[in-house]
C-alpha cells in the first residue's frame, strides 16, 4: 500500500467509485458535494497495486487549521490500517505545512447509527477528542447532530 496526493480526474472518479458503494454513510447528494470539494480541497489517496482503495481529503481553514472534509476505505480494505495510515501520512504532511490543528466533522453519538460508531471509534483511537456537538449544523439535515473532534498536530 501506498500513501500520495492524488490530483488528477482518475484519482477523483476512483474516490468518488468508492463512496458511492458506500451508501451507509454518503447520500447521492453527499456524492456530488464531495465531487466539487475534491476539486478544491487536497486530496490524499491510499493505493493498492495501483488501485485507489481509501482516501481522505483536507479543507485548510487557514494558517493552523485544516479539516478532514471526506474519508472513505472500500469495503473489502477495512480494517487493514489503511485509513489509520491515511491519517498519519496527512498529520505528517499537514504538521510540515504549519498546520497545528486538525479537525473533523461526524454524525455525533445521539444518533444510534452503527456504521457511525465505528468511525467514532476510528478517530477517537487516532488521537481525536471529541470538542462538542452542534444541533443542527448549517447545511447539515434535520436530525443529523454534527459532532466536532479536534486533534493537536
Amino acid at each position: 500500500m501506498k500513501i500520495s496526493k492524488g490530483c488528477d480526474k482518475k484519482h477523483i472518479d476512483a474516490c468518488l467509485l468508492i463512496a458511492k458503494e458506500l451508501s451507509e454513510y454518503f447520500t447521492e447528494n453527499a456524492i456530488q458535494t464531495m465531487r466539487k470539494d475534491m476539486k478544491k480541497h487536497l486530496l490524499y489517496i491510499a493505493t493498492d497495486l495501483g488501485e485507489v482503495v481509501g482516501f481522505m481529503t483536507i479543507n485548510r481553514k487557514n494558517n493552523h487549521v485544516a479539516e478532514i472534509s471526506w474519508a472513505a476505505v472500500e469495503l473489502e480494505h477495512q480494517h487493514q490500517g489503511i485509513g489509520s495510515a491515511l491519517i498519519d501520512y496527512i498529520t505528517h504532511d499537514l504538521k510540515f505545512q504549519g498546520i497545528r490543528l486538525l479537525q473533523v466533522k461526524t454524525l455525533s453519538e445521539d444518533v444510534k447509527y452503527p456504521p457511525y460508531e465505528i468511525t467514532r471509534r476510528f478517530y477517537e483511537k487516532m488521537g481525536f477528542i471529541h470538542l462538542e456537538t452542534i444541533d443542527p449544523y448549517p447545511k447539515w439535515e434535520q436530525g443529523n447532530p454534527c459532532a466536532i473532534y479536534v486533534k493537536i498536530l
